[in-house]
């Protein structure tokens, strides 16, 4: 279990050392990340998706969610205990990258409570297939997309869909590993700075346990 532990972490050394010597291209792949997020909750097509087509039907609330948070970064602060549930099951289920902190300036371990903490992780856990599996349909959408404007549009649509399927891969493998941690780390982490709401959410908790994995196996079947 170390090795595997040290393996995930030299793995998320050479992936954020190289996102972030990438400029634009990160830019543009946490854009594309969201925009997997519709498309793990819908089975409309990438071109729908991608020119933002039917976005605001209400399937599409955990992604407008996670939008909503990458885009406009509202304090996350003054939740309650049902609301902070409700965003970790739209991270948990639609978003690719493990959050540690969110663009909200936000640290996930100290604004979750103990079992909203554990419904992230497990939350993160169970739906890594499927979003990894949309966020690699998207990426070939993408290059797709960019191969119609011509050969250096297909030659730069390649370079950019290679780039990105590697770091989906490495996004799932790295964020599997934090999460199994902050499973047991960032639930007692919560549990020291939200000890009431740990209690309220823990029953609830259970429950939305059981749908989130209900949904990881439900949506996959939207890639078809």
């Amino acid at each position: 279990m170390s090795r595997f532990i040290g393996f995930c972490i030299f793995l998320a050394v050479i992936l954020y050392g190289w996102q972030a010597l990438s400029g634009t291209y990160e830019a543009a792949y946490n854009q594309k990340v969201v925009l997997s997020a519709y498309s793990v909750l819908g089975n409309g097509t990438d071109e729908e998706v991608l020119s933002g087509i039917g976005l605001t039907d209400s399937k599409y609330e955990k992604a407008q969610l996670v939008t909503v948070i990458e885009t406009l970064s509202p304090s996350l602060s003054v939740l309650s205990a049902g609301e902070r549930r409700t965003v970790a099951l739209a991270l948990g289920e639609t978003d690719l990258r493990y959050h540690l902190k969110l663009n909200t300036g936000n640290y996930v371990p100290t604004t979750f409570d103990f079992s909203t903490n554990l419904l992230y992780n497990v939350s993160y856990l169970a739906n890594t297939p499927s979003k990894l599996l949309h966020n690699i349909k998207m990426d070939f959408a993408l290059a797709k997309e960019m191969s119609d404007s011509g050969p250096i549009g297909r030659g730069i649509g390649f370079g950019v869909k290679v780039i990105f399927v590697i770091w989906d891969i490495l996004h799932a493998v790295t964020g599997a590993a934090a999460a199994l941690i902050m499973l047991v780390f960032g639930s007692l982490i919560g549990l020291l700075f939200h000890p009431i709401n740990s209690v309220i959410n823990f029953f609830p908790m259970l429950w939305n346990v059981c749908v989130t994995i209900w949904h990881a196996i439900r949506y996959i079947f939207n890639l078809f």
